[in-house]
């Protein structure tokens, strides 16, 4: 009798379980919450450790939307940020592995995007490859050396900026003296314009070179000035130098050194550290 008990509490558990996971045929359910199925397993393998970098093969789709799929996409393995996120999930997978992951999309549109998940149908899709994982000791050292070597390039800007400035006075036969924190200012038209003075409104025409003489910006293509109220840092510090020298009608060149433009930190990828700049600068008005 007892034999036969244990027999029907045991066929019950496995009806109840098979309803539990009949929402989503072929798929299990994780004791975090997310259901997953997997379509390659590698189960010698390893698997991702907090702070891994994982490599992976990335879609993501409810039943009748795709948002992206087979995107590649590189992620540093974190903290859940709400019990079974996508990062428990991909810490259940082995290297090469690839699996399927529904989750609810309000809790991962609120977590990770902070707004509502805009279908009425709340499951969403992953499909995830995993394809390589850089432990963290190995990431660490990597970023490590990339912070040396990129040091050691700053270093060489540093240094060479004061060769590149006096190389360029001698080919130009520069005789103007600089200012005491090294602005190099030649006018070159002498307006008769009002003097430029702190609060001015100016609107200037400019075109901006590397010592080289490449030009990385121009007001002149798209025929409008650039207006300034000097004073104010809405420009590096050499324009508002510059700027104080001229009136009204005066074109210079400026040669400007780092520390009154951009310094070591260099802009947009267009300006490297430590790089001098020359400005073509046209007054147009001033108010």
């Amino acid at each position: 009798m007892k034999n036969l008990t244990k027999l029907m509490i045991a066929l019950v558990a496995i009806a109840v379980l098979g309803t539990a996971c009949s929402k989503y045929p072929g798929f299990k359910k994780d004791k975090q919450g997310f259901y997953y199925k997997f379509h390659i397993v590698n189960k010698d393998e390893a698997q991702p450790q907090m702070g891994d970098i994982v490599d992976m093969t990335f879609g993501m789709h409810t039943m009748d939307t795709v948002f992206f799929e087979d995107a590649p996409l590189s992620e540093k393995i974190i903290e859940s940020l709400y019990p079974g996120d996508i990062f428990a999930a991909i810490q259940k997978m082995h290297l090469g592995d690839s699996a399927t992951f529904i989750m609810n999309g309000d809790d991962f549109f609120q977590n990770f995007w902070g707004q509502e998940f805009p279908y009425d149908n709340k499951d969403l899709y992953f499909d995830i490859k995993l394809n390589n994982i850089l432990p963290k000791e190995e990431y660490e050292a990597m970023q490590a050396e990339r912070a040396q070597q990129y040091e050691a390039m700053i270093e060489k800007f540093r240094v060479s900026e004061d060769s590149l400035i006096n190389d360029y006075v001698t080919k130009n036969k520069i005789k103007v003296t600089p200012t005491a924190d090294g602005l190099y200012f030649m006018k070159t038209v002498s307006g008769s314009g009002k003097v430029i003075k702190t609060g001015s409104k100016v609107a200037v025409h400019y075109t901006g070179k590397l010592i080289d003489g490449s030009v990385f910006d121009s007001s002149i293509e798209s025929g409008t000035p650039y207006e300034v109220t000097v004073g104010q840092g809405q420009v590096i510090p050499g324009w508002e130098k510059a700027l104080l020298l001229m009136r009204g009608g005066d074109k210079a060149t400026v040669l400007i050194p780092s520390k009154l433009a951009y310094g070591s930190r260099g802009a947009d990828y267009v300006i490297p550290p430590y790089t001098p700049l020359i400005f073509d600068m046209e007054i147009v008005s001033v108010e």
